[in-house]
């Protein structure tokens, strides 16, 4: 028997840390699927026993997702798949496809199984799956993951492919930042010594003051990195913080269009899904409020559904709101003109998707001028104030 510390959702959207004794992952996960919890991560105690923590790439996924899309499409049965799929699939996914596949054939349900996994699949991905699951309808699930990856891993190396460069010139010009105020000219104190005692105590102010600016640069990036993964680990944890940091963030301008563009992706992919599963449009509502990863819109969501249940038209819940984009919002209103959301959310999907593709484009195209600009700044900033002094003052003595 181990233990699991296990971080789920209620249907209020608060997070919660539950802790339970079980022989697998798997029992736990069937056992708080029950009682109506939204899993985010089932993790074993620390201890000699304890199953290893397991983390999947998004290649893998990927991977994982297409074979099993392109096996059921041809008709084949969740099991049959996954027998014929572990001699398809490549040695990265190879440990994945066998686990699941053991799970399964003991009866353990897909959801359940991927839930174990402590990254890889998103709340996006197992919260269709358990969709897919409950409708008998798994291969267009995958079919539709399998496409809805494939263009996330295309985002994602592009996004590498653009930041490697401009990433590479930041990193050197760090280390050329410390080698020059740590060894390069601090050597040279004791040459200027020995022609101008005078002119060396200056020298060593101006080296000082250059080592002062230099600390303070370095010092304000490893401020802000900690910052930023002690604020996604708090996050984590602590969901007072996680709706502030939430809010927060949908308050500036450029993640503001990226959530927005994110959110309306994920939202209208969910809710085509859905309905088209021959779900009610208050269940795909609760359902697709699973998906959402900020924090602050799923509480608008869950609202809006309420909202709904009385009778108000999805169009006027979501603008009651005030935090959802307005081209979302015109698209219902006309979907329900016309009695037909589901066309409409079908549009709005790919509506988002090619904006979340040119604001991509965009950002990546301005990333690595204005990395290689502020490099550049903070260097001619460091030469001007302090380099340029000091070897006036050298070319002087000589």
């Amino acid at each position: 028997m181990s233990s699991f510390v296990c971080r789920v959702m209620d249907s209020k959207g608060n997070r919660l840390v539950i802790r339970r004794d079980a022989a697998h992952p798997t029992a736990v996960v069937r056992d708080l699927n029950q009682e109506g919890f939204f899993i985010l991560s089932v993790q074993p105690v620390s201890s000699s026993l304890a199953v290893p923590v397991k983390r999947l790439k998004p290649a893998v996924v990927l991977e994982f997702t297409q074979i099993l899309a392109t096996l059921m499409a041809n008709g084949l049965r969740l099991k049959e798949a996954l027998t014929i799929a572990k001699k398809l699939g490549g040695t990265s996914v190879a440990p994945l496809l066998h686990e699941v596949e053991e799970r399964v054939g003991k009866g353990d349900s897909l959801f359940e199984v991927l839930s174990t996994w402590k990254s890889g699949f998103s709340s996006l991905y197992l919260g269709l799956v358990r969709i897919g699951e409950k409708t008998g309808d798994l291969g267009t699930i995958f079919s539709r993951l399998s496409e809805y990856l494939a263009g996330r891993q295309t985002l994602r190396d592009k996004t590498i492919s653009a930041l490697v460069y401009p990433a590479f010139i930041l990193v050197v010009a760090l280390v050329g930042l410390v080698l020059l105020a740590t060894f390069v000219l601090p050597s040279l104190t004791g040459m200027i010594s020995s022609m101008n005692p005078k002119a060396a105590e200056l020298y060593k102010i101006n080296v000082s003051n250059f080592q002062v600016g230099a600390a303070v640069i370095v010092a304000i990036l490893v401020i802000l990195g900690l910052f930023a993964v002690f604020a996604v680990g708090l996050r984590s944890k602590n969901i007072a913080w996680a709706k502030q940091l939430d809010g927060f963030l949908l308050n500036l301008p450029w993640l503001k269009t990226f959530y927005h563009f994110a959110f309306g992706l994920n939202f209208a992919f969910a809710m085509e899904t859905l309905l088209n599963s021959s779900y009610s449009l208050e269940e795909a509502l609760t359902e697709s409020a699973w998906v959402v990863g900020n924090l602050r819109f799923r509480e608008g969501l869950l609202r809006s559904r309420e909202s709904v249940v009385k009778g108000v038209p999805l169009s006027q819940a979501l603008l009651q709101e005030k935090i959802f984009p307005q081209v979302l919002i015109g698209w219902m209103a006309v979907g329900e003109g016309a009695h037909d959301l589901v066309r409409s959310f079908t549009q709005v999907r790919g509506f988002y998707q090619k904006e979340t593709d040119k604001f991509y484009s965009r950002l990546m195209n301005l990333a690595e001028p204005t990395l290689i600009v502020v490099v550049g700044g903070i260097f001619l900033t460091l030469i001007l104030t302090f380099i340029t002094p000091i070897f006036t003052m050298m070319g002087n003595l000589l």
